[in-house]
């Protein structure tokens, strides 16, 4: 998937406190132990000391992250509840969206300071009408293992030998998240149909369906399949509507469909956007550690409990469903949000293209390579 602004302002308060001497003066003739000192020569000076000023710290930066209250923002939950924002001068906020395509004019109205927002044409657009942002880091991706959008078949189509392969879609309806086509789920799909020599996304029958909408569709047959995203792809499976054929990880691997956006003002903010990076991608990397199950069993728990809490799925469903998947060095898969903007111009979904300027002044990766310099990098798979 692909990528998706602002000037903000944040006060800084620093009080110079000046200590001074305010108990009652010790008694005249010995030191504030009690031991006995020299008097004071007639007519010589007092004796006085400058206490040293203190600079109170600098007041923490309110950053705003727009979410949707979903599974791929475990970093998130992980790196708020165990303090990493805070660690970094951050003061962090939730600001929950009904609607993704609330968040860039948001993002751009600095209603919010960082938004997660995938590289569909509603992003391209933005970019290409000079809406400013900066695509730093990763927020979600397609890594080996972690297809937890995946196309499911309906059990009964499936039974009948129809859909188990790319090459077999054709003439099937598949729900796909409104709206359809214009979507990095289905710009996945589309990827790997081509290279199989599939066909095209115009060989199927496209029914736009939100995600919990998806279960009831193949469970009472209206639909023959689905690009469907976990905890419902799980959902589906348990009912016995629906059979796993392929996870977009292995259409498309490491796909990037969801990236983490900055405000340029927030960007201009050295400290606090890297410091933001920072505490970002220590939440993936623990997040992808105990979800994995490098870490202990009682980490894991913790982990699963947190995203159990923002995300309202029942840790049950939380530790059988396929994980959110990030690159762990936290950097978005440029080329794949490339492909889906060709793919969608292709589509005349973004009706404008975006200038060479726009392409250099997007990324903001070089924030997340600082980190890495400092923190080392992780092999990528």
């Amino acid at each position: 998937m692909s990528f998706q602004h602002w000037s903000a302002c944040w006060p800084v308060v620093a009080a110079l406190l000046v200590a001074g001497a305010c108990g009652p003066s010790p008694q005249a003739g010995t030191s504030p132990s009690g031991a006995a000192k020299p008097a004071a020569q007639v007519g010589s000076a007092p004796s006085t000391v400058a206490a040293a000023p203190t600079v109170a710290p600098p007041a923490a930066v309110h950053v705003r992250f727009a979410t949707q209250n979903s599974a791929s923002d475990a970093a998130a939950y992980v790196a708020y509840e165990r303090g990493y924002f805070k660690q970094e001068g951050i003061d962090f906020e939730f600001v929950s969206f009904s609607n993704a395509s609330e968040m860039i004019p948001s993002l751009a109205t600095e209603q919010v300071e960082t938004a997660g927002i995938g590289g569909n044409p509603a992003m391209w657009n933005a970019v290409a009408r000079g809406v400013p942002m900066k695509v730093v880091l990763d927020k979600a991706s397609f890594t080996p293992g972690h297809g937890n959008t995946s196309l499911a078949i309906r059990k009964d189509v499936y039974d009948a030998g129809r859909g188990r392969r790319l090459d077999d879609l054709r003439g099937l309806t598949l729900a796909v998240t409104p709206p359809g086509k214009a979507t990095t789920n289905a710009c996945a799909l589309a990827s790997a149909m081509q290279r199989a020599n599939a066909g095209t996304l115009d060989d199927l029958t496209i029914q736009q369906l939100p995600f919990p909408d998806m279960v009831a569709a193949l469970a009472n047959g209206s639909v023959d399949g689905a690009l469907i995203a976990e905890p419902f792809l799980t959902h589906s499976i348990r009912q016995g509507a629906a059979v796993r054929v392929m996870g977009q990880d292995e259409m498309y691997p490491n796909f990037t469909v969801g990236v983490v956006a900055y405000t340029p003002a927030l960007y201009a903010n050295h400290a606090a956007a890297k410091g933001f990076a920072r505490a970002w991608l220590r939440g993936i990397r623990e997040y992808d550690a105990a979800s994995s199950g490098r870490t202990t069993e009682a980490d894991r728990a913790q982990v699963d409990d947190v995203i159990a809490r923002y995300t309202r799925i029942d840790v049950a469903t939380i530790r059988e469903m396929i994980p959110t998947g990030y690159n762990p060095n936290g950097l978005p898969n440029r080329e794949s949000l490339l492909y889906c903007y060709n793919f969608f111009r292709d589509l005349t979904l973004i009706p404008e293209p975006v200038s060479d300027a726009q392409f250099a002044a997007l990324w903001g990766t070089d924030l997340v390579e600082e980190v890495l310099n400092e923190v080392g990098r992780l092999p990528e798979s």
